[in-house]
Protein backbone atom coordinates (compact mmCIF):
# COMPACT_ATOMS: atom_id res chain seq x y z
CA UNK A 1 0.00 0.00 0.00
CA UNK A 2 1.18 3.36 -0.55
CA UNK A 3 2.04 5.26 1.90
CA UNK A 4 2.45 10.03 2.04
CA UNK A 5 4.11 10.55 4.81
CA UNK A 6 2.49 13.60 7.27
CA UNK A 7 3.76 15.19 10.10
CA UNK A 8 2.49 13.21 12.89
CA UNK A 9 0.06 11.18 10.48
CA UNK A 10 -0.46 9.26 7.44
CA UNK A 11 -2.55 9.15 4.48
CA UNK A 12 -2.95 6.29 2.95
CA UNK A 13 -4.51 5.06 -0.33
CA UNK A 14 -7.71 4.24 1.55
CA UNK A 15 -8.53 7.90 2.13
CA UNK A 16 -7.84 8.54 -0.87
CA UNK A 17 -10.07 5.57 -2.30
CA UNK A 18 -12.89 6.60 0.10
CA UNK A 19 -12.72 10.63 -1.23
CA UNK A 20 -13.31 9.52 -4.55
CA UNK A 21 -16.09 7.19 -3.57
CA UNK A 22 -17.70 9.87 -1.86
CA UNK A 23 -17.34 12.64 -4.64
CA UNK A 24 -19.03 9.99 -7.35
CA UNK A 25 -21.69 9.74 -4.82
CA UNK A 26 -22.03 13.67 -4.73
CA UNK A 27 -21.91 14.33 -8.31
CA UNK A 28 -24.49 11.33 -8.96
CA UNK A 29 -27.09 12.63 -6.50
CA UNK A 30 -26.42 16.58 -7.38
CA UNK A 31 -27.06 14.83 -11.28
CA UNK A 32 -30.52 13.55 -10.02
CA UNK A 33 -31.31 16.38 -8.42
CA UNK A 34 -30.19 18.74 -10.54
CA UNK A 35 -28.52 20.17 -8.21
CA UNK A 36 -24.70 21.90 -7.82
CA UNK A 37 -22.15 19.93 -5.94
CA UNK A 38 -19.81 20.88 -3.46
CA UNK A 39 -17.06 19.60 -1.12
CA UNK A 40 -16.12 21.13 2.14
CA UNK A 41 -12.73 20.81 3.43
CA UNK A 42 -12.56 21.39 7.29
CA UNK A 43 -10.16 21.12 9.83
CA UNK A 44 -9.56 21.06 13.36
CA UNK A 45 -6.75 20.12 15.89
CA UNK A 46 -8.49 17.50 17.57
CA UNK A 47 -6.46 14.67 15.89
CA UNK A 48 -9.16 11.53 15.70
CA UNK A 49 -7.76 8.34 16.35
CA UNK A 50 -9.61 6.62 13.44
CA UNK A 51 -7.67 8.99 10.85
CA UNK A 52 -9.81 11.40 8.25
CA UNK A 53 -13.26 11.77 9.46
CA UNK A 54 -15.64 12.61 6.27
CA UNK A 55 -18.38 14.10 7.19
CA UNK A 56 -22.36 13.37 6.40
CA UNK A 57 -23.85 14.42 2.56
CA UNK A 58 -25.95 17.24 2.76
CA UNK A 59 -28.75 18.31 0.93
CA UNK A 60 -29.21 21.86 0.62
CA UNK A 61 -31.40 23.80 -1.60
CA UNK A 62 -29.17 24.44 -4.41
CA UNK A 63 -26.32 22.48 -3.78
CA UNK A 64 -25.41 18.54 -2.47
CA UNK A 65 -22.36 18.97 -0.25
CA UNK A 66 -20.17 16.21 1.24
CA UNK A 67 -16.68 16.82 3.67
CA UNK A 68 -13.72 16.19 5.10
CA UNK A 69 -11.97 16.74 8.26
CA UNK A 70 -8.16 17.20 7.96
CA UNK A 71 -5.53 17.65 10.86
CA UNK A 72 -2.58 19.00 8.48
CA UNK A 73 -1.67 20.87 5.30
CA UNK A 74 -0.65 18.17 3.52
CA UNK A 75 -3.81 15.68 3.95
CA UNK A 76 -5.74 19.02 2.40
CA UNK A 77 -3.30 18.94 -0.10
CA UNK A 78 -4.30 15.59 -1.02
CA UNK A 79 -7.96 15.72 -0.66
CA UNK A 80 -7.95 18.66 -2.92
CA UNK A 81 -5.86 16.84 -5.80
CA UNK A 82 -8.63 14.09 -5.96
CA UNK A 83 -11.99 16.70 -5.91
CA UNK A 84 -10.83 19.66 -7.81
CA UNK A 85 -12.20 19.58 -11.09
CA UNK A 86 -14.84 16.46 -9.90
CA UNK A 87 -17.14 18.69 -7.64
CA UNK A 88 -18.44 22.76 -9.37
CA UNK A 89 -17.54 23.85 -5.50
CA UNK A 90 -14.74 23.48 -3.30
CA UNK A 91 -15.67 25.35 -0.10
CA UNK A 92 -12.65 25.61 2.55
CA UNK A 93 -12.86 26.21 6.47
CA UNK A 94 -10.24 29.49 6.82
CA UNK A 95 -10.15 29.64 10.34
CA UNK A 96 -6.33 28.36 11.41
CA UNK A 97 -6.97 25.27 14.36
CA UNK A 98 -4.04 23.04 13.20
CA UNK A 99 -0.66 23.20 15.06
CA UNK A 100 2.36 24.49 13.21
CA UNK A 101 4.21 20.96 13.75
CA UNK A 102 1.27 20.08 11.32
CA UNK A 103 2.30 22.48 8.53
CA UNK A 104 4.67 21.43 5.69
CA UNK A 105 6.96 24.31 6.48
CA UNK A 106 6.81 25.16 10.05
CA UNK A 107 5.15 27.88 9.93
CA UNK A 108 1.64 28.62 11.00
CA UNK A 109 -0.17 25.95 9.07
CA UNK A 110 -2.66 27.41 6.49
CA UNK A 111 -5.06 25.26 4.70
CA UNK A 112 -6.52 27.65 2.61
CA UNK A 113 -3.30 28.77 1.33
CA UNK A 114 -2.53 24.83 0.68
CA UNK A 115 -5.68 24.13 -1.14
CA UNK A 116 -5.06 27.36 -2.97
CA UNK A 117 -1.91 26.40 -4.60
CA UNK A 118 -3.61 22.97 -6.36
CA UNK A 119 -6.56 24.00 -6.75
CA UNK A 120 -6.77 24.80 -10.68
CA UNK A 121 -10.36 23.62 -11.84
CA UNK A 122 -12.89 23.28 -9.38
CA UNK A 123 -14.74 27.32 -7.40
CA UNK A 124 -12.92 27.77 -4.57
CA UNK A 125 -15.16 29.02 -1.43
CA UNK A 126 -13.78 29.89 1.92
CA UNK A 127 -16.16 29.59 5.01
CA UNK A 128 -15.58 29.99 8.77
CA UNK A 129 -16.34 26.50 11.07
CA UNK A 130 -16.91 28.20 14.13
CA UNK A 131 -19.19 30.77 13.16
CA UNK A 132 -21.61 28.50 11.78
CA UNK A 133 -21.45 26.97 14.90
CA UNK A 134 -22.35 30.08 16.47
CA UNK A 135 -24.84 30.98 14.03
CA UNK A 136 -26.52 27.34 14.64
CA UNK A 137 -27.09 27.92 17.83
CA UNK A 138 -28.27 30.97 17.95
CA UNK A 139 -30.45 30.43 15.71
CA UNK A 140 -31.68 26.94 17.85
CA UNK A 141 -31.85 29.47 20.77
CA UNK A 142 -33.57 32.10 19.39
CA UNK A 143 -36.40 29.61 18.46
CA UNK A 144 -36.66 27.69 21.91
CA UNK A 145 -37.35 31.39 23.45
CA UNK A 146 -39.49 32.64 20.26
CA UNK A 147 -42.55 32.25 22.93
CA UNK A 148 -41.18 34.23 25.57
CA UNK A 149 -41.86 38.12 26.35
CA UNK A 150 -38.31 38.98 26.05
CA UNK A 151 -36.98 35.96 23.90
CA UNK A 152 -33.21 35.67 25.08
CA UNK A 153 -33.35 39.01 27.21
CA UNK A 154 -32.96 39.00 30.44
CA UNK A 155 -31.74 35.00 30.75
CA UNK A 156 -29.03 33.73 32.53
CA UNK A 157 -26.77 31.81 30.17
CA UNK A 158 -23.91 29.85 31.38
CA UNK A 159 -21.03 29.20 28.63
CA UNK A 160 -18.90 25.72 30.16
CA UNK A 161 -15.41 26.72 27.87
CA UNK A 162 -14.51 29.82 26.89
CA UNK A 163 -12.49 29.03 23.74
CA UNK A 164 -12.88 30.54 20.47
CA UNK A 165 -16.69 29.48 19.98
CA UNK A 166 -17.16 30.09 23.33
CA UNK A 167 -16.30 33.89 23.32
CA UNK A 168 -17.99 34.39 20.20
CA UNK A 169 -21.25 33.38 20.94
CA UNK A 170 -21.07 34.58 24.27
CA UNK A 171 -20.60 37.92 22.48
CA UNK A 172 -23.18 37.38 20.53
CA UNK A 173 -25.85 36.94 23.09
CA UNK A 174 -25.04 39.41 25.08
CA UNK A 175 -25.55 41.66 22.72
CA UNK A 176 -29.34 40.46 22.49
CA UNK A 177 -29.45 41.26 26.31
CA UNK A 178 -28.79 37.97 27.98
CA UNK A 179 -26.29 37.47 31.57
CA UNK A 180 -23.91 35.73 29.92
CA UNK A 181 -21.36 33.71 32.51
CA UNK A 182 -18.25 32.19 30.81
CA UNK A 183 -15.97 29.48 32.13
CA UNK A 184 -12.31 28.68 31.69
CA UNK A 185 -9.70 26.92 33.71
CA UNK A 186 -6.91 29.80 33.50
CA UNK A 187 -8.99 32.86 35.10
CA UNK A 188 -6.34 35.14 34.10
CA UNK A 189 -7.50 34.85 30.70
CA UNK A 190 -11.11 34.05 31.29
CA UNK A 191 -10.99 37.50 33.49
CA UNK A 192 -9.41 39.11 30.61
CA UNK A 193 -12.32 37.53 28.05
CA UNK A 194 -14.96 38.97 29.99
CA UNK A 195 -13.78 42.74 30.40
CA UNK A 196 -12.57 43.18 26.97
CA UNK A 197 -16.14 42.02 26.07
CA UNK A 198 -17.71 44.09 28.42
CA UNK A 199 -15.91 47.00 26.96
CA UNK A 200 -16.71 46.32 23.46
CA UNK A 201 -20.30 45.76 23.58
CA UNK A 202 -22.97 48.01 22.72
CA UNK A 203 -22.90 51.12 24.96
CA UNK A 204 -26.48 50.78 25.79
CA UNK A 205 -26.36 47.34 26.62
CA UNK A 206 -26.77 46.72 30.34
CA UNK A 207 -26.47 43.04 30.50
CA UNK A 208 -22.79 41.72 31.64
CA UNK A 209 -20.38 38.85 30.78
CA UNK A 210 -18.92 37.09 33.97
CA UNK A 211 -16.26 34.79 34.43
CA UNK A 212 -15.81 32.42 36.39
CA UNK A 213 -13.48 29.15 36.73
CA UNK A 214 -15.93 26.78 38.70
CA UNK A 215 -18.39 25.63 36.74
CA UNK A 216 -20.97 24.91 39.31
CA UNK A 217 -21.49 28.25 40.56
CA UNK A 218 -21.19 29.93 36.71
CA UNK A 219 -24.17 27.29 35.94
CA UNK A 220 -26.27 27.77 39.04
CA UNK A 221 -29.99 29.20 38.29
CA UNK A 222 -28.98 29.49 34.28
CA UNK A 223 -32.05 29.48 32.27
CA UNK A 224 -29.19 27.98 29.33
CA UNK A 225 -26.40 26.08 29.54
CA UNK A 226 -24.01 25.69 26.99
CA UNK A 227 -21.46 23.05 26.81
CA UNK A 228 -18.49 24.14 24.69
CA UNK A 229 -15.27 21.90 25.67
CA UNK A 230 -13.39 19.82 22.79
CA UNK A 231 -15.54 16.73 24.07
CA UNK A 232 -14.26 16.72 27.48
CA UNK A 233 -17.18 16.49 29.87
CA UNK A 234 -17.77 18.74 32.02
CA UNK A 235 -21.91 18.81 32.76
CA UNK A 236 -22.46 17.01 36.00
CA UNK A 237 -25.54 15.43 37.43
CA UNK A 238 -25.32 18.19 40.09
CA UNK A 239 -25.01 21.08 37.21
CA UNK A 240 -28.10 19.96 36.13
CA UNK A 241 -30.11 19.73 39.11
CA UNK A 242 -29.26 22.99 39.90
CA UNK A 243 -30.55 25.09 36.90
CA UNK A 244 -33.81 27.08 36.93
CA UNK A 245 -37.24 25.39 36.33
CA UNK A 246 -37.33 24.93 32.76
CA UNK A 247 -33.90 25.38 31.78
CA UNK A 248 -32.69 24.02 28.16
CA UNK A 249 -29.06 22.36 27.66
CA UNK A 250 -26.91 22.55 24.40
CA UNK A 251 -24.21 20.21 24.10
CA UNK A 252 -22.36 22.39 21.67
CA UNK A 253 -18.85 20.59 21.99
CA UNK A 254 -20.56 16.92 21.66
CA UNK A 255 -19.93 15.34 24.78
CA UNK A 256 -19.39 17.48 27.05
CA UNK A 257 -22.16 15.86 30.02
CA UNK A 258 -21.76 13.01 32.02
CA UNK A 259 -23.62 10.00 31.39
CA UNK A 260 -25.26 10.80 34.76
CA UNK A 261 -26.31 14.56 33.84
CA UNK A 262 -27.98 12.97 30.83
CA UNK A 263 -30.07 10.62 33.00
CA UNK A 264 -30.44 13.71 35.58
CA UNK A 265 -32.02 15.47 32.82
CA UNK A 266 -34.27 12.95 31.36
CA UNK A 267 -35.70 12.79 35.03
CA UNK A 268 -35.76 16.30 35.43
CA UNK A 269 -37.53 16.58 31.99
CA UNK A 270 -34.89 19.00 31.08
CA UNK A 271 -34.23 18.62 27.26
CA UNK A 272 -30.97 18.51 25.74
CA UNK A 273 -30.25 19.66 22.24
CA UNK A 274 -26.68 18.52 20.13
CA UNK A 275 -25.38 20.96 18.10
CA UNK A 276 -26.42 21.04 14.53
CA UNK A 277 -25.62 23.44 12.12
CA UNK A 278 -27.86 22.15 9.04
CA UNK A 279 -29.43 25.30 9.28
CA UNK A 280 -26.65 27.62 9.62
CA UNK A 281 -25.01 25.45 6.47
CA UNK A 282 -27.66 26.12 4.04
CA UNK A 283 -27.56 29.91 5.32
CA UNK A 284 -24.15 29.99 4.26
CA UNK A 285 -24.49 28.59 1.34
CA UNK A 286 -27.53 30.92 0.22
CA UNK A 287 -25.26 33.56 1.15
CA UNK A 288 -22.24 32.71 -1.02
CA UNK A 289 -24.82 32.36 -4.36
CA UNK A 290 -25.94 35.26 -3.48
CA UNK A 291 -23.05 37.33 -2.71
CA UNK A 292 -21.45 35.60 -6.10
CA UNK A 293 -24.12 36.64 -7.99
CA UNK A 294 -24.41 39.91 -6.65
CA UNK A 295 -20.83 40.60 -7.84
CA UNK A 296 -20.81 38.61 -11.19
CA UNK A 297 -24.07 40.06 -12.30
CA UNK A 298 -25.04 42.90 -10.90
CA UNK A 299 -22.18 45.01 -9.23
CA UNK A 300 -21.10 47.95 -11.61
CA UNK A 301 -22.14 51.71 -12.47
CA UNK A 302 -22.42 53.01 -16.33
CA UNK A 303 -24.52 55.60 -17.55
CA UNK A 304 -28.27 55.20 -17.61
CA UNK A 305 -30.57 57.52 -19.75
CA UNK A 306 -27.64 59.55 -19.74
CA UNK A 307 -27.43 59.74 -15.86
CA UNK A 308 -24.73 57.50 -13.97
CA UNK A 309 -25.91 54.78 -11.96
CA UNK A 310 -24.83 52.56 -9.40
CA UNK A 311 -25.41 48.98 -7.72
CA UNK A 312 -23.95 45.92 -6.28
CA UNK A 313 -22.15 47.25 -2.86
CA UNK A 314 -20.38 49.55 -4.83
CA UNK A 315 -19.73 53.04 -2.77
CA UNK A 316 -21.80 55.47 -4.57
CA UNK A 317 -20.47 58.67 -6.09
CA UNK A 318 -21.79 61.79 -5.51
CA UNK A 319 -24.88 62.35 -7.69
CA UNK A 320 -25.26 58.90 -8.68
CA UNK A 321 -28.72 57.04 -8.74
CA UNK A 322 -28.19 53.98 -6.59
CA UNK A 323 -30.21 51.03 -8.24
CA UNK A 324 -31.09 47.30 -7.45
CA UNK A 325 -29.21 46.08 -11.04
CA UNK A 326 -26.59 48.47 -13.38
CA UNK A 327 -27.50 46.21 -16.33
CA UNK A 328 -31.42 45.44 -15.45
CA UNK A 329 -32.20 48.20 -13.31
CA UNK A 330 -35.85 47.65 -11.75
CA UNK A 331 -35.73 49.61 -8.00
CA UNK A 332 -34.25 53.00 -7.34
CA UNK A 333 -32.80 53.54 -3.70
CA UNK A 334 -31.57 56.91 -4.29
CA UNK A 335 -29.01 59.64 -5.00
CA UNK A 336 -25.63 58.58 -3.46
CA UNK A 337 -23.60 61.86 -1.14
CA UNK A 338 -20.38 60.07 -2.15
CA UNK A 339 -19.68 59.34 1.62
CA UNK A 340 -21.83 55.80 1.71
CA UNK A 341 -25.27 57.30 2.51
CA UNK A 342 -27.63 58.86 0.46
CA UNK A 343 -28.78 62.38 -0.24
CA UNK A 344 -31.20 63.11 2.26
CA UNK A 345 -33.17 66.50 -0.37
CA UNK A 346 -32.34 65.47 -3.47
CA UNK A 347 -31.92 69.24 -6.06
CA UNK A 348 -34.19 69.52 -8.80
CA UNK A 349 -32.04 68.39 -10.97
CA UNK A 350 -31.12 65.13 -9.41
CA UNK A 351 -35.01 64.37 -8.77
CA UNK A 352 -35.32 64.58 -12.81
CA UNK A 353 -32.55 62.09 -13.27
CA UNK A 354 -34.83 59.90 -11.31
CA UNK A 355 -37.73 60.69 -12.85
CA UNK A 356 -36.38 59.83 -16.40
CA UNK A 357 -34.69 56.88 -14.85
CA UNK A 358 -38.17 55.78 -13.51
CA UNK A 359 -40.14 56.53 -16.83
CA UNK A 360 -37.73 53.99 -18.55
CA UNK A 361 -37.84 51.10 -16.09
CA UNK A 362 -42.04 51.88 -16.30
CA UNK A 363 -41.84 51.79 -19.92
CA UNK A 364 -39.65 48.67 -20.15
CA UNK A 365 -41.99 46.59 -17.63
CA UNK A 366 -44.94 47.62 -19.39
CA UNK A 367 -43.43 46.35 -22.54
CA UNK A 368 -43.09 42.71 -20.78
CA UNK A 369 -46.62 42.57 -19.54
Amino acid sequence: MKIIQLPGKLFDMRYKKRTEEIVKKVVRIAHQENKLSGFCIGNTAKIDSDGLYFTPIRHTFKMIVAGVIVYSEQQAIEVAKVIDGRVNYILVDAEKKIPDKMSRSGEPANVERAVREVLKKSTLWIYKGNDLAVEAIDGLLSYLTKDSLTGIGGKKIAILGAGNLGCKLALKLVERGAHIFITRRDSKKVRAIAKVFNYIKPAYTTAQIVAATDNEKAAQRADILIGLTSGIPVVTSKIIKNLASGALVVDGGKGTLYSTAIKTAAKLNIKIYRLDISAAFEGMINNLFVTERIVKKRMGRRLFNDAPIVSGGLLGRKDEIVVDNVYDPKIIYGVADGKGDFIRRPSKRQLMSIKKIQRTIDTKARTQL
